[in-house]
């Protein structure tokens, strides 16, 4: 292999290598849209321009090539004169700055490149990906015969075949057709992971509207046949039970819209230091009685003393009672639910563990969807809720389980420094 052939070939590296920049850095972290026309773009195609100046060829004594003219292209061709104009300043810039004979060459064809090129941009936006191809190869292999001609035009040598100019005139189509490729699949791959989200996001909303209509549907029906019966009884004390009835069922209500719109938009702008062991404790008080209405014991080791975390309070607490809830139900003959917590490497971790019912593998890995729930009568909203605040929290959730044995929720927070 010839040493001007390997020095291409390093030139096509210097190419992808932006291209994958952008993707791995920005395009798969939605930090940049997916048209190219991000200024960061530019930036990188200026980087594979200097990187690819910096290892020309010599096609003969003092005029050295190299694949400057793809980046060159491709910044007109998505940015427009915008990006034209900073490519063309980067070009000429680092071309005075490194010298040689074939300058003259280099801003003629450079220069029409930035003139015309930006003028097919509206059009080229338009095409399909085979017409691109079609389309920007063109552009690309007659800038590279344009510089072979006027190189041999101002140098008079003669002009002649050599392998030096064929593998320029190939090696700079090919790389183009790879770099458009390249470009139009990671465009249509962001795009279509963008409706796929809006798609799952549209089927959530269908699922949860159908999941909260049939649960507001009880407690409404239960209020209407009180307040119904109210104007046939003329007892006061029953009265007052029937409003206590509808009221309490009206409240019922409530907490499920409550639930829903604190799944849908989470209050998490009150962030605070905040004790995890306290607000531990405080639930397993709170949760006493009702544990022991179901038979259930609550037994909780010693806790970490000063484990403070951001986070809040209100929805922390809001987390650990619908595990602690589920847990308990879950054990339908009764049963002991054990809590801990740990530190280890700045990080908080909350064990509950109980020896209910179990749960399969799929079972596990389907919690926290929407309108999947293990109770007969639940909506799966408790646990979205849990997933969705833990996250907000940069904290985890990790579940073990095994069926007809029980089940280990482990929740780690970072600690606050």
């Amino acid at each position: 292999m010839s040493f001007a052939f390997e020095r291409l070939l390093v030139n096509v590296l210097f190419l992808l290598l932006p291209i994958f920049i952008y993707q791995i850095f920005l395009l798969d972290k939605d930090k940049v849209r997916s048209d190219f026309k991000n200024p960061l773009f530019a930036i990188l195609m200026s980087l594979s321009i200097i990187l690819c100046m910096s290892y020309p060829i010599e096609f003969f004594p003092g005029f050295m090539f190299d694949l400057r003219q793809v980046p060159f292209i491709i910044g007109a061709l998505y940015g427009g004169y915008r990006f034209g104009a900073w490519l063309l300043i980067t070009i000429l810039g680092y071309r005075l700055l490194i010298g040689g004979d074939d300058v003259y060459v280099n801003f003629l064809v450079v220069t029409l490149v930035a003139i015309i090129v930006p003028i097919l941009s509206k059009t080229y936006m338009k095409l399909n990906l085979d017409k691109k191809i079609v389309f920007s190869i063109s552009i690309a292999v007659t800038t590279a015969l344009l510089t072979i001609f006027l190189s041999h035009y101002i140098s008079d040598m003669p002009f002649a075949y050599s392998s030096i100019s064929l593998n320029y005139f190939m090696i700079q189509g090919l790389s183009m057709w790879l770099l458009v490729y390249l470009m139009e699949t990671m465009k249509n791959n962001h795009q279509m992971r963008k409706e796929l989200a809006k798609a799952e996001k549209m089927s959530v909303i269908s699922q949860l509207s159908a999941s909260i209509s049939h649960e507001l549907k009880n407690p409404i029906t239960i209020t209407q046949g009180f307040v119904e019966a109210l104007e046939d009884e003329n007892s006061q004390e029953r009265r007052k039970e029937y409003v206590g009835y509808a009221l309490d069922e009206l409240q019922r209500a409530q907490n499920i819209i409550y639930e829903f719109l604190a799944l849908t938009k989470p209050d998490l702008n009150t962030m605070n230091i905040i004790n995890i062991s306290q607000e531990l404790a405080y639930v397993v008080n709170l949760m006493k009685p009702y544990a022991k209405a179901n038979s259930v014991k609550i037994k909780m080791e010693p806790l970490a003393e000063d484990c403070k975390i951001v986070g809040d309070h209100q929805k922390i607490r809001q987390c650990f009672i619908n595990i602690v809830k589920n847990s308990i139900e879950a054990m339908e003959n009764g049963g002991e639910l054990h809590l801990r917590s740990t530190v280890n490497s700045n990080k908080v971790y909350i064990d509950i563990i109980d020896n209910g019912v179990g749960m399969t593998p799929k079972e596990i890995s389907q919690l926290g969807t929407p309108y999947y729930s293990t109770k007969e009568q639940g909506t799966g909203l408790g646990m979205m809720i849990v997933f969705n605040v833990i996250k907000k929290m940069k904290g985890d959730i990790k579940i073990q389980s095994q069926k007809g044995k029980g089940t280990q929720f482990t929740i780690m927070f970072p600690l606050s420094s």
